[in-house]
């Protein structure tokens, strides 16, 4: 089922100019949607915190501000790869296309990363294992022989992160502000600059996942046409 919506993004839907696909369930002959909300808290005054810890949150607030936009395209570039790598039969198209990823990702990517300090290369990749909802290391170990998960592991430790460790907002204070922000971010209550693709491989990953999203518009349109007419 296809609907234009606005306020907040269902996590459980993938959009595409301005419409949302959703899941759906048939009650009584109904078609109803399931849409599954970010999780928000309200809460009430906290008691004034420590001069460290405000600090601390000043500097991760410019880090998550600075880093969001590209751990979302990250993070949409990485979910199309898992989609294509699906699609792949034989173990040497695989073994293909996940170097063809491995190269696009550095392409696109690089030099940004060497721009970054150490701390918002921490943040980035808290935020990118946000995004795909595994850790780092785990979904590149997916995508890749473990010999390749072991180089990021490296690439990792250089902003001195260790890409085996979970985002974990409701254990790690840090986790718990990178959260808050991202909540302000994704609310519209804290901009963010738009980070657009930079290299044409990674422009047709996301077209190509755009003509998906389009196929599976047009199913869906039958679809209820069909149960309508």
């Amino acid at each position: 089922m296809w609907f234009a919506v606005s306020a907040q993004v269902p996590e459980n839907v993938e959009s595409h100019n301005g419409l949302y696909i959703l899941e759906t369930i048939v009650v009584d002959g109904d078609t109803i949607p399931i849409v599954t909300l970010r999780p928000t808290s309200i809460s009430a005054n906290r008691k004034k915190r420590s001069k460290r810890y405000q600090r601390k949150r000043n500097k991760i607030f410019r880090n998550v501000v600075k880093t969001y936009p590209y751990a979302k395209v990250a993070g949409e570039l990485i979910t199309e790869y898992n989609h294509n790598l699906a699609e792949l039969e034989t173990q040497a198209e695989r073994d293909a296309y996940l170097d063809q990823c491995e190269e696009d990702l550095k392409a696109e990517f690089d030099g940004d990363l060497r721009k970054m300090t150490m701390s918002q290369g921490k943040v980035l990749i808290k935020l990118i294992d946000r995004e795909t909802g595994r850790t780092s290391y785990e979904l590149i170990k997916d995508l890749k022989s473990g010999f390749t998960a072991f180089m990021w592991q490296g690439v990792a430790k250089l902003f001195g992160n260790d890409l085996k460790s979970n985002y974990d907002p409701e254990n790690n204070e840090t986790d718990e502000i990178i959260e808050e922000i991202v909540q302000l971010i994704e609310t519209g209550q804290v901009p963010v600059e738009v980070r657009e693709v930079k290299t044409k491989a990674a422009s047709e990953v996301l077209s190509n996942k755009s003509k998906r999203l389009e196929r599976k518009i047009k199913r869906q349109k039958k679809k209820a046409a069909r149960k309508n007419g």
